[in-house]
């Protein structure tokens, strides 16, 4: 499937006819715009004359920065009409007003000080407009000591506690200092944190049947990252346990677990139960070693894990990820290939689920992720591309003159 600026479906979104103005500067409220508009909502992208700095990210399809052609800034912005207004201009700051008291949802993740200049920060916004909903994204929240501080993805990833875990079993590190920790090349905490804004927004939106008022929802991204890390926070909570990054019993839990070289790459490898367990020695043949005391119970395996995995790894050794994935199948075991992305994109059964789809980029073409879950009656759809910059501004400025 391509999209084309004026592509529609047959069905409406789920979210048809909610509002959404989005005024956003990084990934988190540009995610959460996102994930609104690829479901229904009418989303009209805000960008100052410079334009959103994602368009500058890349990547790009040929050699040259193309600010139209971004592939970050393409994702982030389907299902949106684009607007450019200089808002630190009284007719760029009443334009965006106009837009703004007629949407049910205004997002966010400029810095509190730009919104104060244009005077679109949420106490203002919420005395002009009471029945809108005003999201807000920053790195640390709207109140405590840290409200004030700058930051981004990588500053609120690290101290959210990700970075303290990262990387974790099965390819944990094995000197806590020595070996820093890790940050997948990917937004994980502005990505969660857009997700979290999006749902509160939606949340809100059926808040307002009952109470017939707007609401701010104040989103920290470092907090909304802390609140995933389920199993480092629990034992430091309540226990004396230590979760961290490196190899121990502590952390890695029931054994075996772990990534594994084979012939032709890695595999994973996962019998943290019994019966999981019994099954594995079925698949690799019953070797006698996998019989003896050091093995034969979950606590004797996590004790011994370190001669577990080398025993794993010399039989991995000798089969490809294919045959070590169809043993899995085979003895329903979680034994799976390592896949690149490459591999990812490529696969049958990501290409069966319609997990990619096809948009124009520039002269090129090129694919992204769909919506990971599929709504028989109201489908996700690309009903727009991402929108150039200042792209929608004669269609704003028809509208205004019409109503």
């Amino acid at each position: 499937m391509t999209a084309s600026d004026d592509q529609k479906t047959s069905s409406p979104g789920a979210l048809d006819g909610i509002s959404v103005v989005e005024f956003g500067e990084g990934v988190s409220a540009a995610y959460a715009a996102k994930l609104l508009g690829d479901h229904g909502a009418n989303v009209v992208k805000v960008e100052r004359p410079q334009g959103d700095p994602t368009r500058r990210r890349g990547p790009f399809p040929g050699a040259n920065a193309d600010l139209d052609a971004s592939g970050l800034f393409a994702y982030l912005n389907t299902n949106k009409l684009g607007v450019c207004l200089d808002v630190e201009t009284a007719a760029g700051a009443a334009t965006m007003d106009r837009l703004v008291a007629r949407a049910d949802i205004f997002v966010t993740d400029v810095s509190a000080e730009v919104l104060r200049t244009v005077e679109c920060d949420p106490a203002a916004l919420r005395r002009r407009h009471p029945r809108l909903i005003v999201v807000t994204l920053s790195p640390f929240g709207a109140g405590g000591p840290w409200s004030d501080r700058v930051g981004d993805e990588l500053t609120a990833y690290a101290a959210s506690g990700f970075a303290y875990g990262t990387p974790g079993i099965p390819d944990a590190a094995e000197d806590l200092y020595a070996e820093p920790p890790l940050h997948p090349s990917c937004f994980v905490a502005e990505t969660i944190a857009g997700v979290a804004a999006s749902i509160g927004a939606i949340a809100s939106v059926l808040g307002r049947r009952q109470t017939g008022e707007g609401c701010h929802v104040d989103l920290g991204v470092q907090a909304v990252a802390a609140s995933v890390q389920i199993r480092d926070l629990m034992p430091s909570s309540y226990g004396a346990a230590r979760y961290n990054r490196l190899l121990n019993p502590t952390s890695i839990g029931r054994m075996p677990n772990f990534y594994l070289p084979c012939r032709d790459g890695y595999v994973t490898i996962a019998a943290p139960m019994e019966i999981h367990w019994k099954r594995l020695i079925d698949a690799m043949g019953g070797p006698e070693w996998a019989h003896q005391p050091k093995y034969a119970t979950e606590k004797a395996r996590m004790e011994n894990w370190q001669d577990l995995r080398i025993r794993l790894s010399e039989w991995a050794m000798t089969c490809t990820s294919a045959q070590l994935e169809e043993l899995g199948n085979k003895y329903e075991i979680m034994l799976f290939p390592f896949y690149s992305v490459r591999d990812l994109v490529e696969s049958d059964h990501v290409r069966s689920r319609d997990a990619l789809v096809e948009i124009s980029l520039g002269s090129a073409a090129m694919r992204m992720p769909a919506a990971p879950f599929k709504m028989s009656a109201t489908p996700w759809a690309v009903r727009r591309p991402a929108p150039a910059l200042g792209q929608h501004n004669e269609l704003l400025a028809a509208k205004e003159t019409s109503a």
